[in-house]
């Protein structure tokens, strides 16, 4: 700061000396002009001239307020507008943020429901120690047989399968109204549990899941029929719950019933599934041996013994052998031998009734769908062939 005083009058004195040499350098324009009108002129342009009036200023400002440019660059600035318009003093840009987008506001996200997960299906599998069997007819006195045909005799009667397949009763589509019958005197029986085929006992083997019982067996040979064109009725009733002695009685009026409703049905189907035990307790389960994963199947056919009224046993028996010729041809050993019995197993109402055992409680319930499917794919052929 000292230094700045005492050097104050000697630049003072230096602007001065400049202002003198400028006002000289006037006279000088003068001299040099004949005309004093022109020479006038010349001194007004010069006083007009901004940089010269700023500079003429700036000499008389005290030192330290003067533009901090050094004074050559003064001069020759002043020589140029482009120059000089770049070099006016300009303040130093303040730093700032540079503005930010605005964020559009988000709608806050709706809270979902979490929708809760399915436990995992619980699952099981078969004991150990069930026995497989492919069962066959043997050479035993007891089987009737004749080509791909057997049958079991339970009875006093003799047969001649030759000529129970050549009177068998040939299976027409009605022209309106049902085709075919299906319920199940026992529909509580059920098969062993397997997988996802899980269900609660009503009883050994037994259950009211009509999705596990033989109720589900028909549900699955009514799909194929009916997408073969025929029109079937199921009656899904359990008629051995919560009597298990009286369910024939039971069905046999509701079969009644049905056949009188609807005179059009050709083919009355009562559906159940066998029991394979040994004396020692070991439990066996059918199969096909030439299909895989499947049950055997078996028709039970009743007769008019011990003094019973059914006159078309024969009838019904000639239909079973030409139902087993069928099967055997497609599948050498899915059906077993059909087994003749005293009972009437309610077949008396029709020509057409017929019992069949899908399986046995030592089978799972997709060892028993599969053979039910194809036995009622085979029954649909031969509504077709006629």
């Amino acid at each position: 700061m000292q230094k700045n005083r005492t050097s104050a009058p000697l630049l003072r004195g230096v602007r001065q000396g400049i202002a003198l040499f400028l006002t000289a350098v006037a006279l000088w324009i003068v001299y040099l002009t004949a005309d004093p009108a022109v020479a006038l002129e010349k001194l007004k342009q010069l006083a007009q001239l901004d940089q010269l009036t700023a500079a003429l200023v700036n000499l008389e400002l005290p030192w330290d307020t003067q533009p901090s440019t050094p004074l050559w660059q003064q001069v020759i600035l002043g020589q140029s507008s482009l120059l000089a318009g770049a070099a006016q003093a300009t303040p130093a840009p303040v730093a700032t943020q540079a503005p930010q987008p605005t964020a559009t506001p988000q709608p806050e996200a709706e809270e979902q429901e979490e929708t809760p997960e399915e436990p995992p299906a619980q699952t099981t599998t078969a004991p150990d120690g069930i026995i497989p069997s492919t069962l066959k007819a043997t050479d035993s006195p007891v089987y009737a047989t004749y080509d791909t045909v057997s049958i079991r005799n339970y009875t006093d009667y003799t047969l001649d399968v030759k000529a129970l397949l050549e009177a068998a009763p040939k299976l027409t589509p009605a022209q309106e109204g049902p085709d075919i019958l299906i319920y199940h005197s026992h529909a509580t029986e059920a098969y062993t549990m397997d997988g996802t085929d899980m269900y609660e006992e009503s009883d050994s083997y037994r259950t009211l899941n009509t999705e596990q019982n033989m109720v589900r067996v028909g549900t699955e040979m009514t799909k194929i029929l009916e997408a073969a064109g025929l029109e079937v009725i199921h009656d899904t009733t359990l008629y051995d719950y919560p009597d298990y002695n009286d369910a024939y009685n039971r069905s046999s009026q509701a079969v009644k019933e049905t056949l009188d409703k609807y005179p059009s049905i050709r083919l009355v189907i009562d559906v159940h599934r066998d029991a394979l035990v040994a004396n020692d307790g070991t439990i066996y389960k059918t199969v096909a041996g030439t299909v895989e994963n499947c049950a055997q199947v078996m028709m039970v056919m009743g007769t008019d013994s011990p003094g019973q009224t059914h006159p078309n046993w024969r009838v019904n028996l000639s239909l079973s052998a030409s139902i087993q010729k069928a099967l055997a041809d497609k599948w050498s050993t899915l059906a077993r031998p059909i087994a003749l019995r005293t009972s009437r197993f309610n077949q008396h109402y029709s020509t057409g009734c017929l019992l069949v055992e899908i399986g046995s409680h030592g089978n799972t319930l997709q060892e028993a769908i599969t053979a039910g499917r194809l036995f009622a794919r085979t029954i649909a052929d031969l509504f077709q062939k006629q």
